[in-house]
């Protein structure tokens, strides 16, 4: 490196321009800290949201893209992978009130295989579809009772068996959430 000197005459005539590079927002704004490609996010890296949320983790075009950890400033929480910002893929979900869903995900919503616990202990085992129980689950009530069979969108309907709380058996058909006939 050379060393140059600058006269005090020469100084007053010096014309100094700095480019700013424009920070770019995220849709919900905030600051990124991390790898970046072209002047995108791309890579891994750490968003912290206006509101005090955080993503850490992977990053394809300024989108949530791959493994990543999603911090909600309420108390919910997301692990899991992503797809364009959007919970794709397997993730665990986890809620302030406890509740918590670990299973599968498309377009943000739960779908495919998965559990969900409620915060007062029931929980839900089987098939989702655009964020509801769909296809074939087990549901147990914490008063025991145990319903085992096809759903449709969050209701009980089709072939099943109910294993009641007084431990009656119910083999049959459900419609709207009701029993009908063995």
């Amino acid at each position: 490196m050379k060393k140059f000197k600058i006269e005090s005459a020469t100084l007053s005539k010096l014309k100094v321009e700095i480019d700013r590079i424009p920070v770019k927002e995220h849709v919900h704004g905030g600051a990124y800290a991390g790898e970046k490609k072209e002047g995108k996010m791309h890579g891994y890296g750490t968003y912290l949201y206006n509101d005090g949320s955080k993503y850490e983790g992977q990053w394809e075009n300024d989108k949530m893209h791959g493994q990543g950890t999603h911090t909600w400033i309420e108390g919910e929480k997301y692990i899991g992978e992503w797809q364009n910002d959007e919970k794709n893929g397997y993730g665990i979900y986890t809620w302030a009130d406890g509740e918590i869903y670990v299973g599968h995900w498309q377009n943000d919503e739960k779908n495919g295989e998965g559990i969900y616990t409620w915060s007062d202990g029931e929980t839900y085992i089987g098939e989702w579809r655009d964020d509801k129980r769909h296809g074939e689950g087990i549901h147990t009530r914490i008063d025991g009772e145990k319903y085992i069979g096809q759903w449709q969108n969050d209701i009980r309907e089709g072939k099943a068996m109910n294993i009641l709380a007084n431990g009656e058996l119910q083999v049959g058909e459900f419609k709207a959430n009701e029993f009908v006939k063995e």
